[in-house]
């Protein structure tokens, strides 16, 4: 049985994360989609780790093989804790790909724990986090840009 780690701030989740989270759980027996403290954008946050975990149990409450959870562990701590196999990253570009591959080093280094990388579906390379921060900050709907139920949460949060 293979269980896999998708990590990230997930501030707020976007469709490109739910297409990754949805991949993998038609690749992999046990999936965890966890919210882990970006230490990189501390400050730049819009939903803080409470935020982010509620958006990712909306997220994959239909994948039953999917299990959504937060901490302020490292991530091979976590690894480690739940008895997971691989780390799984979506990349967008290039520059996506080379900041994951020098914490897969980091990681494997202090964990010993390989990532997987799983390139982003070509509807969605041009979606992130930022974008759709920005899209809320002016006021623009992101129902198109977030998974079901996600939008509606964001209206009752910001």
């Amino acid at each position: 049985m293979k269980k896999v780690l998708i990590p990230g701030s997930f501030d707020p989740v976007t469709i490109g994360h739910y297409d990754v989270i949805e991949r993998c759980a038609r690749m992999f027996d046990e999936v965890y989609v966890v919210a882990f403290k970006n230490t990189e954008k501390s400050g730049k946050e819009m939903f803080g780790g409470k935020e982010s975990y509620e958006m990712l149990k909306i997220t994959v409450k239909d994948l039953p093989n999917v299990h959504a959870d937060i901490t302020d562990r490292l991530v091979v701590d976590y690894v480690r804790e739940k008895g997971i196999d691989f780390i799984v990253k979506g990349v967008r570009d290039t520059v996506d790909f080379e900041y994951e591959h020098d914490l897969f080093c980091i990681n494997r280094d202090i964990g010993n724990v390989d990532t997987v990388f799983i390139p982003a579906s070509s509807e969605y390379k041009h979606i992130s986090s930022t974008f759709v921060r920005d899209m809320i900050k002016y006021g623009r709907d992101i129902t198109p840009y977030v998974p079901k139920g996600v939008a509606e949460y964001i209206k009752t949060t910001v």
